[in-house]
């Protein structure tokens, strides 16, 4: 049979809900009112035999009892059922079938891994594809699809797979809180049918998609991985985060989705050939697909640090060395520049900017941010705020918004990735507390990349210059 198109999937022009609920405290009736609340343009036929209507929709008896043809169907009842909802695909010409249902192979019961093969074995059989086990499914706002209707509804270029659900839904609110807009999610589960690979070699061509980002667990088809992950990665970047690296992960992984960990050494050096970027930890992921939405690519690794105070230079020029970036020496035409502004600064001034010693000398670090990005000696640059420093003045919300504001405009102008350093809101001050979300949730808005420590903006900085066709750094040959 022809493999319906993935597209279809995305974007189905009819869907069902099996198991749908009356419960507004259940899965089924998050799906129908997700569907709803999303504004899908196409039919949805909720499927409750003790049921007359659910969120506003009729409600049907069976699949079979649908008058017209459907995409996608969502199972949501107990896996017992699904063999019978297969047999009834046929009729409605379903082209795929989305299984929340759950607690097959990964339970580790042989009877349940059984019924899961049999129920592969069906839809094979039926022409249906399968999106699941065990998976919450789909999330694409521009399809008015989602499987949890308080998610995000505005839709963007990042796509996004995951064996996990829970974590799926971190990212997409933890991602979305930080400016990342999400165009294709899926969570897989335990990836009976549409494996993770398939889904990349799709995104690969998705014109929707400039970045794809990922979690595993564990695949079944590691050679159709591997030859996703290159695919997708020859075209966009590719952040995955592999989990499960560990023995006790892989334990978990393996009940958790019926995951096969696999050896830690192994996938990084399977990610680094397929030209993917690693990500060890939740926040590593965001921070790199974050900088790879939101930020250009780095013309080189000479990187240009400015902001905070002596301790914060220190740290900054080690983070940056340490993560591949080279702090070179301000060039002596950028020097000349600052001795027609602040004489007693030039010979002093350095690289990282340190913005204690600027006070009073009618330069600051936004100043010295502008003549760093046109000088041509840097590829890239960080971009310490230096809350702290404004947190103790007296006029400190006025001074602080003005610089970030100047800062974004900074941001937004260059063609060379800028990383803005905010630190996160840990003080006892609630005044100071409400500020910074403020100012941070300003510079979302405007499509700046903001991270909550130097460390993490140069990790961001380095590996996504290391994933490009840079030269590699000088001072590491």
């Amino acid at each position: 049979m022809t493999r319906p198109d993935l597209d279809r999937l995305f974007r189905p022009q009819s869907v069902a809900v099996a198991g749908a609920s009356t419960n507004v405290d259940s899965a089924g009736h998050d799906y129908v009112r997700a569907l709803k609340e999303f504004g899908f343009a196409g039919p949805v036929y909720p499927i409750n035999p003790r049921a007359d209507e659910i969120a506003g929709f009729r409600a049907y008896p069976s699949l079979s009892a649908i008058p017209a043809d459907v995409d996608l169907v969502i199972s949501c009842i107990p896996a017992s059922g699904v063999l019978d909802l297969i047999a009834q695909c046929p009729g409605r010409n379903v082209r795929f079938l989305h299984l929340f249902t759950g607690r097959l192979s990964e339970t580790g019961d042989e009877a349940a891994a059984d019924l899961e093969r049999e129920i592969a074995r069906q839809a094979a059989s039926a022409g249906v594809r399968i999106l699941g086990p065990n998976g919450m499914g789909l999330y694409h706002p521009a399809g008015g699809v989602s499987f949890r209707p308080d998610l995000p509804r505005e839709a963007g270029t990042v796509a996004f797979l995951s064996q996990s659900g829970n974590n799926a839904v971190e990212v997409i609110v933890r991602g979305s809180s930080r400016g990342l807009h999400f165009g294709k999610v899926a969570n897989y589960g335990n990836g009976l049918d549409i494996t993770p690979g398939e889904m990349l070699r799709y995104l690969a061509g998705d014109p929707e998609t400039a970045v794809v980002g990922a979690y595993i667990e564990g695949v079944p088809d590691g050679r159709g991985l591997f030859e996703g992950l290159k695919a997708a990665a020859a075209r966009k970047p590719v952040i995955v985060h592999k989990a499960g690296r560990t023995r006790a992960g892989a334990r978990s992984a393996a009940s958790h989705t019926a995951a096969i960990a696999g050896a830690a050494d192994l996938w990084s050096t399977m990610l680094r050939q397929a030209g993917a970027i690693e990500a060890r930890n939740q926040e590593q992921l965001l921070d790199l697909m974050l900088g790879a939405s939101l930020m250009p690519t780095a013309r080189n690794r000479h990187v240009a640090v400015v902001g905070g105070g002596g301790g914060r230079s220190v740290q900054s020029a080690d983070a940056c060395e340490e993560n591949g970036l080279e702090v070179v020496p301000l060039p002596s035409s950028l020097r000349e520049k600052v001795r027609e502004k602040a004489p007693a600064l030039a010979d002093w001034i350095g690289n990282p900017v340190d913005q204690s010693i600027l006070a009073g000398s009618g330069l600051s670090s936004n100043g010295l941010l502008e003549l760093m990005l046109a000088s041509g000696e840097y590829g890239c640059a960080i971009a310490n705020v230096g809350e702290d420093w404004f947190l103790g003045r007296p006029d400190a919300g006025d001074r602080l918004q003005h610089a970030c504001n100047r800062l974004a405009d900074i941001v937004k102008g260059s063609p060379l990735p800028v990383a803005v350093v905010l630190g996160p809101t840990e003080t006892t001050n609630a005044e100071h507390r409400a500020l910074l979300d403020a100012v941070r949730d300003a510079f979302v808005a405007e499509g700046v990349a903001v991270y909550a420590s130097v460390e993490r903006a140069a990790f961001a900085l380095g590996r996504l210059a290391n994933s490009s066709l840079l030269p590699p750094p000088s001072s590491l040959t």
